[in-house]
C-alpha cells in the first residue's frame, strides 16, 4: 500500500520491477465473492452499516477511471462492508475493489496489502508498472 507520495527513486523501482516480471505475470485476480469470503475467513469481522462508509467506497470506484473499469457495463458497485478492530474495510462484490479506513493508516497496510495481493492482477492492472511492482514485492513472485 502507497502511503506517501513517491519519488524518483521509488518510481525507478517500480519500473525495474515491472520490466523484470511483467511478462512471467499472467491474470490471476480474484472476483469480489471470493475476496470477500478470503477476508471473511481470515479475519474477525463485524458488518459496518455505515451509510457514509458505504458511500465512500461507491465513490471511490466510480470516480477513479481505473476501478470504474472494473465495473461491467451497465453495473453499479455492490459494497459490503465490515470493521475489524477499527479498521473499516469495503469490498465491492462486483469490481473486487477494496477500501479500507483507519485515524491510523499504519494500521490498515498490512490488511490492505494482504487483501491486494490475494486478489491477484487482471489484464489491465498487469499494464500498470507501479500495481505490478506492488504485487511483486508482497507475493514475491
Amino acid at each position: 500500500m502507497l502511503t506517501r507520495m513517491p519519488d524518483d527513486k521509488l518510481k525507478e523501482e517500480w519500473r525495474a520491477l515491472y520490466a523484470e516480471y511483467r511478462k512471467a505475470l499472467k491474470p490471476d485476480r480474484k472476483t469480489g465473492a471470493e475476496l470477500e469470503e478470503y477476508f471473511l475467513s481470515k479475519y474477525e469481522a463485524d458488518e459496518y452499516a455505515d451509510e457514509e462508509f458505504i458511500e465512500a467506497c461507491r465513490d471511490n470506484i466510480t470516480l477513479n477511471p481505473h476501478s470504474r473499469k472494473k465495473l461491467p457495463e451497465g453495473k453499479t458497485p455492490e459494497i459490503r462492508a465490515y470493521i475489524t478492530g477499527d479498521v473499516k474495510v469495503g469490498i465491492d462484490l462486483v469490481s473486487g475493489d477494496i477500501h479500507v479506513e483507519c485515524d491510523d493508516i499504519m494500521k490498515v497496510v498490512y490488511l490492505y496489502d494482504d487483501l491486494f495481493a490475494y486478489r491477484g492482477l487482471d489484464e489491465d492492472d498487469l499494464e500498470n508498472p507501479f500495481l505490478v511492482a506492488e504485487y511483486v514485492k508482497l507475493t514475491g513472485r
